[in-house]
């Protein structure tokens, strides 16, 4: 191995903290998820709907199976594989993702009163948003250190593999850039999201423009879609200039939605409706989920998720020339 491939004290660092990490990860969610198999709950206890028993199971052993995909990307790292730097990159850039929009719901969330049975004190609301800050702030910094920390060129070269001769005339085959296909691998796992939609006990509601589509026109909307990403994702990989028409022109539509049913006058009583509906088929109690107190957050999480979409569309937009130059360059050498 030549020098350029040793592996540095950060890497080895980022590769130790990935492991710790996803290891912390798996013991906890396999304690609740055994937990809600194995332990029996006392009868005077309320009892946990189906759907939301399910719900949490399939979440823990996702969850799991990340952790385990987490701990080989640390293992990766130690041996200084290509796949484990752009796997450290996704974690990164989830890790900063789920940590501003954590820490800016929480800012913006205005803690209301807790159930009797709680009987916290104004002082132990605090410390409930102060334990939420920790736990969503945590992540931030690690995601931008690893952002950093793998983007630089003195890191990318450990990763490069031993340097070999290859002829002047041998044509190289070109590459999709980096986040685009960090982009394109998260529209393709998005399709999952249509396997827990036949199990969903209640209506989820579209918005197009701010109008609702319920029932199968709204779900037919939500499949389409999803196939669409779907499509554009492979091929982004395969370098199809048809595909960043697509995304381009798929992330327009969607943003440009997005923010007209925000601003549409009908966008709240729709919610409030829903919540009502899925309170009603979940058979939650008022105490454990007060439609009042939600109806003043989920209008901030649409208005945070808008800044996301307007970046991933900025990505799009600035790595277009870097995508076409390369999907031509493919065309040439087929």
């Amino acid at each position: 191995m030549d020098d350029s491939r040793k592996r540095s004290a950060a890497v080895t660092v980022a590769a130790v903290l990935a492991i710790l990490g996803s290891l912390f990860l798996l013991l906890c969610c396999a304690v609740v998820f055994f937990g809600m198999l194995l332990v029996k709950l006392p009868s005077t206890t309320p009892e946990v709907p189906p759907f939301m028993r399910d719900g949490l199971l399939a979440t823990q052993g996702l969850m799991m199976c990340l952790s385990l995909f987490g701990m080989a990307t640390g293992i990766g790292l130690f041996y200084l594989r290509q796949w484990a730097r752009i796997s450290i990159l996704i974690w990164g850039g989830m890790s900063v993702f789920v940590g501003l929009l954590g820490i800016s719901i929480v800012f913006l969330m205005s803690l209301s009163p807790t159930p009797p049975a709680l009987d916290l004190s104004p002082e132990g609301i605090q410390a409930v948003r102060w334990i939420l800050l920790i736990v969503y702030g945590m992540p931030l910094p690690i995601g931008i250190w690893w952002l950093v920390l793998f983007n630089r060129q003195t890191v990318k070269t450990q990763f490069g593999g031993p340097t070999v001769a290859v002829a002047v005339d041998l044509p190289q085959k070109p590459a999709c850039p980096l986040a685009i296909s960090v982009l394109a691998w998260f529209y393709i796992t998005s399709i999952l999201n249509l396997l827990f939609l036949p199990f969903l006990p209640f209506r989820v509601p579209i918005f197009v423009f701010g109008r609702v589509l319920l029932g199968s026109v709204g779900s037919t909307v939500l499949i389409l879609s999803c196939l669409a990403f779907f499509l554009a994702g492979i091929g982004l990989l395969k370098l199809k200039p048809w595909s960043y028409s697509l995304t381009l022109g798929l992330q327009l539509f969607w943003l440009a939605s997005t923010v007209v049913t925000v601003l549409s006058p009908n966008y709240n009583s729709a919610m409030d409706s829903f919540m009502k509906e899925m309170q009603a088929t979940l058979h939650l109690p008022e105490t454990q989920f007060s439609l009042a107190n939600f109806s003043h957050h989920y209008g901030w999480t649409v208005f945070l998720a808008i800044p996301f979409a307007g970046a991933i569309l900025g990505l799009l937009v600035y790595y277009r020339p870097r995508f076409l130059e390369a999907a031509s360059r493919a065309a040439s050498l087929s």
